[in-house]
Parts: C-alpha cells; structure tokens; sequence
C-alpha cells in the first residue's frame, strides 16, 4: 500500500498521548499518592495494584474479543473511542478522591481498589480498540515502525504531560493547584480533574480522525483457552510477547519507583517548594521524544533486534549509576536522566513495533485474522505481569522499612528504605531488559520473511475472490 500521510501517523498518535496522560500519572504517582497522601499501608497499595489489573487483563481479552465482532457505521474499533471516551476521562478523576479519614485503612483499600477497576474497565473499552488498530491501519512492515514512531512520541509527550505537569499542578506544597487550594489532597484531586477532561477530548479527536482499511475477514468464536492455545504454538507470538512484556514490565518499575528516588534517596523532597521532581520526571521523556526518529531510521538500517540490543545494553549501563549518584547532586541526576531518556524511547518504540505483525502471521498460520483477540490476550498477559511487578516493589518497600504518610508531608525514611529504592530503579529493570534480549532475537522477523507471508496473504485473498466470483458466474448461467 501507499505511504501513510503524517497527518494520520499524528491523529493516530493522539490516541496513546491521551492514553499517557493518565497512565503516566498512574504509573509514577498513584502508589506514590495512595501511600503518602491517601495514608495507604504500601502493602496494601501492591495488593491494589494486582487486584486491579488481573481485573484489567481478563477485560481487555474480552474487550478484543468484543470490538472483533462488532459492526457499526463507525468501524470495529472507532465505536468504542468515540463513545468512550467521557466515562474514560471520568473515572480517572475517582483515583485522585481521599474521602477516608487517617485509621481508616479497610475503607480505603476498599474504596481505592474498586475505584482503579472502574477506571481500568473505561480505559479497556477504549485502549484495546485502540491499541488494535495498528494492524487495521496498514500492513507494511517499514510504515508500522514508522507508525509507531509517531505513536511513541507523542506517548512521551502524553507521558510529559501526565508526569512532569501533574507534578507541578499537585505534587507538594510549593504545587500551583496547592498554592491556589491549599491542601495537597485537593490539589491532587483538581490535577485529576483537569487531566481527566483533556484526556477524552483528546481521545476523541483521534477516533474521530482515524480509518480503518483492514478489517477481519472472519468472526474469531473460538474460546479464549483454544484462542490461547493456537497463539502460543506460534513461536513469534512467545517470543515477541516475552519482549514485549519484559521490556514493558521493566519501564513500568521505573516509572513506579521514580518518585520514590528523586524525592526520598537523592532528598529533593526536602524542601517541598522545590520544583526539581518535576523537572528531573521530563528530562528524561523530553530525550526520548528527541531520540525516538533515531531509533526508527536506526531500525530501518538495520534489523530492530540488533537495535533493540544495542539499546539494552545502554539502558543497563544508564541505570547503574542511580545506586551511585549522590543525594542533593543536580548536575548529576540531570546527566542521569539525560543519558536515560535517550536510551529509553527505543526500550518503547522497537519491542511494541514488532507486536502487531504477529497478526499476519496467525493468519497466515491458523487461517482467520484476529487482531483484537490478539491484543486483548496481549494486553492481559502484560497486566498481570505489570501488576505483579508493581505489587512486588510496594513489598520490598514495606520490608525495608518505608513508612507511609496520609497528608503529602516529606517523611525522612531510614537507610535500608532508601537503598531498596536505588537498586530497585538502578539494577532490577537494566536485568529486566538484558533479558528480553534473548527473545527479541528469538522472535525476529525480518523484513524479507514479512513481506512473503503478506504475499501470500494476498495470492490466498486473490484465489479466494477468483473462487467467488467462478461461482456467482456459474449460479447465474442457472438462473437463465
């Protein structure tokens, strides 16, 4: 097919900088939040975070399930962001609400546990949709890398927005929300508010822009387990969703423990009219939109999983020096986020880049096209997994000794605390990553073997078309 214009690279793009906006919140500041200002036990935090994301997983199955079946004037998957998108944008604002008191412990894990599957439930209709529309779009294998570039920077600038800004509207006293509230618990809930409204109008500009030009050809109504079964025979689905999931998992410990670092192991959160978690959260996402047309012209050069290492190899490097940077060290935390933010745009774009050409392939293998069962049972896998992870560094937190705080005030934590963090962050992610290596390479395609399975895509396409069209000749010649 032809070269995709910019301008639908961009509105499609819109799609995951409005997904950004909240997750990005999410992922850096709601175990922060429900921990130092919801006064959430950090145990019972993690155990939020599995419930509500095993929820997560086993919708976004069904959610692809559903949007494959679906038939409205709208298409398979716009439908669903366009009438989506207001409940989406709502219930985030649910997530930012301390409506319990300081000993209320079982009421608000209560409280926060159904409020995180509420807003998981809005965000599946809309992301899986979304997300498996990459493969309706186009099917060239160069113009999804290039798709997903633009996918990616703009998921930056929604992560920026969502982290670096929800930051300087409501983290801290020194926050502009507080300033004009005065509370930190306010502040946090206006910040919701407001990025919750932008959001889902984002959204829906992009459901209103987008097309989509494949379509399947057939209804999936195999059951999930038999669905599950045939995927997993296809050895570029285990590979490239370990991949996936390792690199994802990987960049989500980061995201969950930033806070944590910058504000408690390098002291900035000190002084709480300090400006520099905001700061130190967008260095790194502003190097990884600036890199990220690197890495794709990189991946057409060369072959993405020779890429993909070389990026791994960096980013495990990169995070080392977070167990050794010093606290109160500006110059040396900003040429850590420097370094990290150009590396990390790749640990993105390359790994998600390689997901949806695993749907020619289950064509080409199991003969029916099924890209939203398939991105429904991705994004469960990458849930559960996410879920796990972020679950697993509440649990090391608690066991080190990290105390919790319910009014947003700095806490100083005690030595094994913060030294739990900076391994977490420095070392745990760059093994995650140096990891998935080994199955980036096991589950490379490369360009040559992608465009013959596409080929003979169409020549099956093309017998069948020749068969049809053999037959209505033939019951017409009856007819008369």
């Amino acid at each position: 097919m032809q070269k995709l214009r910019f301008a639908e690279k961009f509105n499609y793009g819109l799609g995951d900088l409005s997904a950004n906006i909240m997750f990005s919140a999410i992922n850096f500041y709601l175990l922060y939040f429900f921990v130092n200002v919801g006064g959430l036990n950090a145990g019972l935090a993690g155990v939020i975070f599995i419930i509500a994301r095993v929820w997560d997983a086993v919708t976004d199955y069904f959610m692809g399930r559903i949007s494959d079946k679906t038939v409205s004037k709208y298409g398979k998957r716009r439908v669903y962001m366009l009438f989506g998108a207001v409940p989406y944008g709502l219930s985030f604002v649910l997530l930012w609400l301390t409506p319990f008191g300081e000993n209320m412990q079982a009421a608000k894990f209560v409280y926060y546990t159904l409020a995180y599957m509420l807003y998981n439930t809005t965000w599946t209709v809309v992301y899986i949709p979304y997300s498996a529309l990459t493969a309706n779009i186009t099917d060239n294998y160069d113009e999804r890398t290039s798709l997903n570039g633009v996918k990616i920077a703009l998921a930056n600038v929604g992560i920026i927005l969502g982290a670096a800004l929800f930051s300087l509207f409501a983290e801290g006293t020194g926050s502009l929300f507080y300033a004009a509230l005065g509370s930190v618990k306010k502040a946090y809930a206006l910040a919701g508010a407001v990025f919750g409204a932008v959001a889902l109008i984002i959204m829906f500009i992009c459901a209103y822009n987008v097309k989509e030009r494949f379509e399947s050809s057939e209804t999936n109504d195999k059951p999930f387990f038999k669905t599950l079964k045939e995927f997993f025979k296809l050895k570029e689905f285990r590979n490239t969703m370990a991949y996936y999931l390792l690199s994802m998992v990987g960049f989500d410990i980061i995201m969950a423990v930033f806070m944590f670092f910058i504000n408690y192991s390098l002291n900035f959160g000190a002084n709480p009219d300090s400006l520099m978690g905001m700061i130190f959260v967008a260095i790194p996402l502003v190097m990884a939109i600036l890199t990220a047309a690197l890495w794709v012209k990189l991946s057409k050069k060369f072959q993405k999983h020779k890429v993909y290492l070389a990026a791994c190899v960096y980013m495990f490097v990169v995070l080392l020096f977070a167990v050794i940077v010093p606290a109160e060290n500006v110059l040396t935390t900003v040429l850590l986020c420097v370094f990290a933010g150009a590396g990390m745009s790749a640990i993105q774009i390359l790994p998600y880049a390689s997901v949806p050409d695993v749907v020619e392939v289950d064509e080409y293998v199991n003969g029916v096209r099924r890209e939203g069962a398939y991105y429904g049972i991705t994004q469960f896998m990458y849930k559960i997994a996410s879920g796990v992870s972020v679950a697993l560094v509440s649990l090391i937190l608690e066991l080190c000794g990290y105390v919790e705080s319910d009014t947003g005030e700095f806490i100083q934590q005690i030595p094994s605390a913060l030294t739990a963090i900076r391994i977490v962050l420095g070392v745990i992610p760059g093994v995650i990553f140096l990891v998935s290596v080994i199955f980036a390479y096991r589950a490379n395609m490369n360009r040559d073997r992608y465009e013959k399975i596409l080929a003979e895509l169409e020549a099956r396409k093309a017998e069948n078309a020749a068969a049809t069209d053999t037959e209505s000749t033939g019951s017409t010649a009856e007819l008369r």
